[in-house]
C-alpha cells in the first residue's frame, strides 16, 4: 500500500519520545489512533496510558502481545513459553481494561502487528517507537506528519483495515450488546426528560400529571417511535451473547429478557402514531384549526363589524377540540409515563447486567494459553 502526503518532518529525539508533539495534542483531539508492537508491562504508573485517561477523544489502540505464540509445544521450553505468555497476556488485559479509562477507549489485539503509529486528527507520528515508556530510552526514528487529508486517508485505508482483522477486548457480541444498551439508555433518558419538561408538570407535587399546555412536537414523537423500534431488538441482541459454556450467565440473561418482554412497546407506538391520542394532541394546531372553522362555517357571515364575533366563535370551537384531545390522552397519560419509566428501569437492569458480567466476557481469543 502506498499513500503520499505533503508536509512532514523527520524526528529522532534524545531521551524523549519522538511523538511528544502528538501527546501534546491529546487534550484537544477528537480522535486518537495508536498502533504499537507493545506497551509498558512492569511500571506501576504508566504515563502513556495515563495520558489516554485525560482526553475526551475517541481512542482506538491496536497492540500486539509479543510473548503470545500461535501454539505452545508440550515440552519444558513450550511450557515455559506458555507460562510467560499467560502472565504477559493478563498484564495487557489488566492494563487495557476499558473500565480503567473514563473516556471512550477501545483496545484491540493483533498478534501480527509490528507497525507503530500514534496520531490525532491533526498530527501523526509514524516510526520505530512503540507506545511504551521505554521508547524514550532507545534510539528511535520516525516522521511527524501534519497533512490532515493524508492522516484521514491513512486511518480509513490502513488503520481501519488492521482494526477489522484484530481481536476485540470483549467478546464482540457482548461488546455490541453493551454499546447498544448504553445508546438506548441515553436516548430514553432524553425522551423522559423532554416529557417532564414539555408534556407533564409536578403541579400536584406528589406525582407528575399532564400539563395544560403541551410543548412537544411531532418530530419528538417520530424520534421516540424510531427508538421504540430499536428497543424491540434488545432481546435478539441479548440472545446473540448466549454463552454455551456458562449456564449462570445464560440464566441471568433470561431473567434480563423478562424485563423487556414485559414492556408495552406496541401500545406506546400506537399512542404516538398518527391515529394515537398523543400524536393527535401534539399535532393539533389551535390557530390553524380556528382559521379552518372560520372559513368553513362562518365565511359568508364573518365580515366587517361581525368579524371579531365569528373569530371568537371559531377560536372557542378550536379550543373545545383541543380540550377533547387533551382529555383523551389525559386518561392514558399516567400509564404512558409509567411505561417510559419501566423502559428506563429495564435498560438500567441491562447496564447492571453487562457491568456484572464484563470480566467473564473478555474475548477468549486473546488468551490462547
Amino acid at each position: 500500500m502506498e499513500l503520499s502526503f505533503n508536509g512532514g518532518r523527520f524526528v529522532s529525539l534524545n531521551e524523549d519520545l519522538n511523538y511528544r508533539e502528538v501527546l501534546d495534542n491529546f487534550p484537544t483531539a477528537k480522535i486518537l489512533r495508536i498502533m504499537t508492537y507493545n506497551i509498558s508491562k512492569n511500571q506501576r504508573y504508566d504515563a502513556l496510558l495515563d495520558a489516554l485517561k485525560r482526553t475526551e477523544a475517541d481512542v482506538q489502540m491496536i497492540t500486539n502481545v509479543p510473548s503470545r505464540m500461535t501454539e505452545y509445544y508440550d515440552s519444558d521450553a513450550g511450557r515455559r513459553m506458555r507460562s510467560t505468555a499467560r502472565q504477559n497476556i493478563q498484564i495487557y488485559i489488566s492494563k487495557l481494561n476499558p473500565d480503567n479509562f473514563p473516556g471512550k477507549f477501545t483496545p484491540l489485539f493483533n498478534v501480527h502487528n509490528h507497525a507503530k503509529l500514534i496520531g490525532t486528527e491533526n498530527i501523526l507520528y509514524i516510526g520505530s517507537a512503540n507506545y511504551s515508556n521505554e521508547s524514550a530510552d532507545n534510539i528511535e526514528a520516525g516522521v511527524l506528519i501534519e497533512d490532515k487529508n493524508f492522516i484521514q486517508e491513512l486511518y480509513a485505508e490502513f488503520f481501519d483495515k488492521v482494526r477489522g482483522d484484530s481481536i476485540s477486548y470483549f467478546d464482540e457480541n457482548f461488546s455490541a450488546f453493551q454499546l447498544f444498551i448504553l445508546s438506548l439508555f441515553a436516548k430514553f433518558k432524553h425522551h423522559h426528560h423532554k416529557m417532564l419538561e414539555d408534556l407533564y408538570t409536578d403541579y400536584m407535587r406528589t406525582k407528575m400529571v399532564m400539563a395544560d399546555s403541551i410543548f412537544m412536537d411531532v418530530s419528538d414523537l417520530e424520534a421516540l417511535y424510531r427508538d421504540l423500534d430499536e428497543l424491540n431488538s434488545v432481546c435478539g441482541a441479548a440472545d446473540d451473547t448466549y454463552d454455551e459454556e456458562n449456564e449462570n450467565y445464560n440464566d441471568d440473561l433470561e431473567q434480563l429478557k423478562e424485563h423487556f418482554d414485559g414492556l408495552s412497546i406496541e401500545w406506546l407506538k400506537e399512542t404516538i402514531s398518527e391515529d394515537g391520542t398523543l400524536y393527535r394532541l401534539v399535532a393539533f394546531d389551535t390557530e390553524n384549526e380556528a382559521n379552518d372553522i372560520l372559513q368553513r362555517e362562518y365565511a359568508s357571515e364573518a365580515y366587517d363589524e361581525n368579524l371579531d364575533t365569528y373569530v371568537e366563535k371559531a377560536m372557542d370551537s378550536a379550543a373545545e377540540i383541543y380540550s377533547s384531545l387533551h382529555d383523551a390522552f389525559a386518561e392514558e397519560s399516567e400509564d404512558f409515563l409509567s411505561e417510559i419509566e419501566k423502559i428506563l428501569s429495564a435498560l438500567e437492569a441491562a447496564i447492571h447486567f453487562t457491568n456484572r458480567w464484563k470480566a467473564a466476557k473478555v474475548n477468549p481469543e486473546i488468551d490462547n494459553t
